[in-house]
């Protein structure tokens, strides 16, 4: 817990130092708001760990990766669909996954730090054994403009899953492209 704490705070303060960056760059007095309309999407990978026990210990790391895209309801709330997942392949080779319905709120219309959380469905391979369950996912990102209406997105996620008789966390670091 104390990582995904820590996590959170250093990317809100990435965020807020990007916020201080780009007004800087801007004539005084004028603020270009950060452009969220009509459909979006994002892809994205990275690292991150998975572990049934919750420890995130080194036997749980692997890579990680995102795909999502949807509508917006207005400047501050996207939604859409997101597929999220962690797999490795070494002594024994596993993936997780979840396919949901997410939500991106995005506190100042003027910021690009984001709130995510999603639910939907989860799916679990190991060795060949496959499970499906029931898949959630709580996240924070910021989009940092690079063009008009592209971003790099660095995230962070918590991606849950529900089994009949287990549930897993995953902890996720990703840095993706985004379009509004």
């Amino acid at each position: 817990m104390h990582r995904i704490l820590s996590a959170v705070i250093v990317l809100a303060l990435v965020g807020s130092l990007a916020n201080t960056a780009d007004a800087q760059r801007q004539r005084p007095g004028i603020r270009e708001v950060h452009k969220h309309n009509g459909f979006w999407a994002s892809a994205g990978a990275g690292g991150g760990w998975s572990d049934t026990d919750l420890s995130f210990g080194n036997d749980g790391r692997g890579a990680s990766l995102y795909v999502r895209m949807g509508g917006t309801v207005n400047p501050q709330v996207l939604v859409g669909v997101e597929l999220i997942g962690w797999g490795r392949s070494d002594f024994d080779d596993q993936s997780r996954g979840n396919l949901m319905v997410s939500g991106i709120f995005y506190p100042s219309i003027r910021g690009g730090w984001f709130l995510k959380t999603g639910f939907g469905a989860a799916g679990y391979e190991r060795q060949g054994v496959e499970r499906d369950g029931i898949g959630s996912v709580f996240g924070t990102g910021f989009d940092l403009r690079i063009g008009r209406n592209f971003y790099i997105t660095p995230n962070v996620d918590y991606m849950v899953q529900f089994f009949e008789d287990d549930t897993v966390g995953s902890l996720l670091f990703t840095v993706g492209a985004t379009i509004h």
